[in-house]
């Protein structure tokens, strides 16, 4: 089955042999590319993405960007529902960066988004400077490849983001020479396109956004109030959250935002965005090591740390409250968690 003008199952039209093909678990997708040119081609397809979709065959993964110990080398790690680790998909084209923001869109590609990196000064000894990247790439599962797309309007780092019916926004951030940014981006995938945007002028240390009700929340650290933006009328709103917070690592799950608070250590905070209400869990202590940063696995909540092992720790929802904490003994990062996107092909 050499021939690239075979058929891809013998005896079958190809429709019916796509249906076939569509059902091949991802974790045997190496061993079946290799069966002829025609499967590896089909299987790298975003056709055979749409084909998994409509025979309801699509699966969700967990990729992890981790760095290792020595901070000189960035990967990412898959892993399936089952928690099976799947390998490695390539790395992100360009220098490392730091301050940089990693979105899905389309429910299967992730996309990652600006940051910096520190090149060496000339002013003085010893001293760098911070150059920020407009440049913006997307993984593609089927075809397992990276590919640049249309850059932002000002390169950012340390900005808050989030897709709200499939467009993805950047909110403030900060530029080279640690400018501060009062604007945001949003961009459109069917077009290609970033254009810019108002939002308030807050003095804000990065922070986060999600999506909730198909509106874009906005919260900044060090400040009370939440910028909420709706699309269709193009406007801000506030909303007094009585209370500063400066999180460093959140999630979203079932549409309560869970997240790391340098304010409220040894504390998971949570926040309801429906009834404005705002709360926290205990988080059990680890000696030698802390809990680093917030991941999302099957409807769960997932603490990854830094130290002790690379343990993971997961947080279930549907739990009494004395057992919703336990070790998750599937999902075991090789080094530190960065960040962590679920994507589903």
């Amino acid at each position: 089955m050499d021939s690239s003008s075979s058929s891809l199952i013998p005896g079958l039209t190809d429709d019916a042999a796509e249906l076939c093909l569509s059902r091949t678990p991802r974790s045997n997708f190496r061993i079946t590319s290799q069966v002829c040119r025609r499967w590896r081609t089909f299987l790298r397809s975003e056709h055979f993405a749409s084909v998994r979709e409509l025979t309801g065959t699509v699966e969700e993964f967990m990729c992890v960007l981790m760095e290792s110990e020595c901070g000189r080398d960035v990967y990412w790690e898959v892993f399936a529902a089952s928690g099976n680790k799947l390998g490695q998909i390539p790395p992100v084209p360009g220098p490392m960066k730091r301050g940089f923001g990693v979105a899905v869109l389309g429910g299967g590609k992730i996309v990652f988004i600006g940051g910096y990196t520190e090149v060496e000064g000339s002013s003085s000894i010893n001293s760098t400077i911070v150059s920020a990247s407009a440049d913006v790439y997307e993984f593609d599962p089927a075809s397992n490849r990276w590919r640049k797309l249309a850059g932002m309007n000002i390169p950012r780092y340390n900005f808050a983001f989030a897709v709200v019916n499939g467009l993805l926004y950047v909110i403030r951030g900060y530029s080279t020479d640690a400018y501060s940014l009062s604007n945001s981006e949003v961009y459109n995938p069917e077009t290609n396109r970033w254009s810019l945007m108002a939002c308030p002028n807050r003095p804000v240390w990065r922070g986060f956004a999600f999506s909730f009700k198909s509106k874009l929340f906005a919260v900044g650290n060090g400040s009370r109030f939440i910028d909420i933006y709706d699309p269709k009328t193009e406007t801000w709103q506030e909303l007094d959250s009585e209370q500063s917070i400066s999180v460093y690592s959140y999630t979203v799950v079932r549409n309560k935002v869970y997240f790391m608070d340098r304010n409220m250590p040894g504390r998971l905070g949570v926040f309801d965005p429906e009834e404005n209400c705002w709360s926290s869990v205990g988080v059990p202590p680890r000696a030698g090591g802390f809990w680093f940063r917030l991941g999302e696995w099957n409807n769960k909540v997932l603490l990854f740390s830094r130290v002790c092992g690379h343990e993971t720790l997961m947080y279930d929802l549907d739990k009494e409250n004395g057992s919703k904490w336990r070790v998750c003994d599937q999902i075991k990062p090789s080094a530190s968690h960065l960040t962590s996107v679920l994507i589903n092909f």
